[in-house]
């Protein structure tokens, strides 16, 4: 099993744990890390080194909100100084899939199915109920 750590832009990140642990229960060696308007880059860049060097021998998945936001790029700037897995673009549906795949999978392998998975992930449904 892997640790999970996940990022986000307010509360975001634990909302999204919690509304996940409704579907799929509690989940251990998981972090939800939220970046408030007060907080500095920097600032959320330690609170995010924190937890990786007391993971640092562990396998490790990261997931951010979106591409680019501080979230994004403080946990970027530590995938030089720690091994993980980071995938950004995170939702619900992914989350899920995340905590079905990390009692079976890798960091790394999970990691991958999340990729295939997220074209998946949005869905027209209009196209949908017209077929």
């Amino acid at each position: 099993m892997f640790q999970l750590l996940l990022v986000s832009h307010g509360n975001l990140a634990k909302a999204m744990l919690e509304s996940a642990e409704m579907i799929v229960g509690p989940q251990p060696d998981i972090r939800a890390l939220g970046l408030k308007a007060e907080d500095s880059p920097e600032a959320f860049g330690e609170k995010i080194y924190e937890i990786l060097e007391a993971w640092k021998n562990e396998d490790v998945m990261v997931l951010s909100d979106i591409r680019s936001g501080t979230p994004f790029n403080a946990t970027s700037k530590l995938m030089q100084r720690f091994k993980f897995r980071h995938i950004s673009g995170i939702n619900l549906g992914m989350l899920i899939e995340a905590l079905i795949d990390r009692d079976f999978m890798s960091a790394e392998e999970a990691g991958n199915t999340l990729i295939e998975l997220a074209g998946q992930s949005i869905l027209d449904v209009n196209a949908l109920l017209e077929d």
